[in-house]
């Protein structure tokens, strides 16, 4: 009986795992009024199910935090608005772990980029848990998750200084099993990424924008390069699985916003998923501080099916 009930936990545990990820657009966008004048750029989003409070922060060091948000149109909203302040750290990613009531983030300036953890978001003393020069032009790094079980994932945009050229067809994620040690054991797996030979210049290699963790064993990857010829972004939503004996991640397309998107998508950079659940998943787009035109604060909601 004993070896029955195994068994069956086994086969349970499996058939989850092996479950396809798919989500779906079910009309949930919009253009975000600018609130505040300085509620551009925005890189990073984390929501807090506890508190109900939306975490976002842009690529020029300025945090924000919303409250009471029950749609994404609740943003244009300024009394929403709880918290805008300016910090030293060029964001492009924000975690919050609630177990240990840490934050998370990656810092990216000219030379150099950097991993902190901090119990307040934005901390000038945080603890760095990594700092090294940056892997190819713009190209830091770009992304992190943080799973139930407190480990976490950090991503380069396209690649560690060895991993950036055209040829290359996989990339590194770091994994932090417990990043709050005293010497974090970091662990490698190989991650398959497309290239963009259509793209110019940077933006070539491609680029990881952002991850998200759906548990303890599997990603959401977001893929995202500009073809500034044709002004068009190519922006694809992937799962990824551990394969813990190869150290390797195997992808799964989750949603393709070129072929199940209607509308035009823009410079997508930032996801959180809504609550704890984990049935709906907010993007927004990085304007860029307007410097061209036709960007803007594009967010749009995805739902499981």
């Amino acid at each position: 009986m004993r070896f029955l009930l195994v068994l069956a936990c086994f086969l349970i545990t499996n058939a989850t795992l092996a479950q396809s990820i798919q989500f779906a657009f079910e009309g949930d966008s919009a253009t975000v009024p600018f609130v505040r004048d300085s509620l551009r750029g925005i890189s990073g989003l984390e929501m807090v199910p506890a508190t109900g409070e939306l975490h976002f922060v842009s690529d020029r060091g300025w945090h924000y935090v919303f409250n009471n948000i029950r749609t994404i149109h609740d943003l244009s909203n300024n009394t929403n608005l709880k918290r805008a302040e300016k910090t030293p750290f060029w964001f492009e990613s924000v975690r919050y772990h609630p177990q240990t009531n840490t934050y998370f983030w990656t810092d990216e300036h000219e030379f150099v980029t950097s991993l902190l953890a901090s119990k307040m978001l934005g901390d000038s003393a945080a603890k760095v848990l990594l700092r090294i020069p940056l892997p190819g032009p713009n190209k830091g790094l770009e992304a992190i998750a943080v799973t139930p079980a407190g480990a976490l994932w950090m991503a380069p945009e396209a690649g560690w200084e060895s991993e950036t050229d055209m040829n290359q067809d996989s990339i590194t994620f770091f994994r932090y099993v417990n990043p709050l040690a005293a010497d974090p054991v970091v662990e490698r797996f190989r991650y398959p990424m497309n290239r963009c030979p259509f793209a110019q210049g940077e933006e070539r290699p491609n680029g990881i924008s952002e991850i998200v963790a759906v548990d303890d064993d599997r990603l959401l990857v977001l893929e995202r390069c500009y073809d500034a010829s044709h002004r068009q972004v190519t922006a694809r939503l992937y799962v990824a699985t551990m394969d813990v004996a190869n150290h390797t991640l195997r992808r799964e397309l989750a949603f393709d916003f070129n072929q199940q998107f209607p509308g035009v998508v823009c410079n997508l950079e930032a996801m959180t998923w809504t609550d704890d659940t984990k049935q709906s998943l907010v993007l927004m787009a990085d304007d860029n501080f307007r410097r061209n035109r036709t960007l803007r604060n594009q967010v749009i909601v995805l739902r499981r099916r």
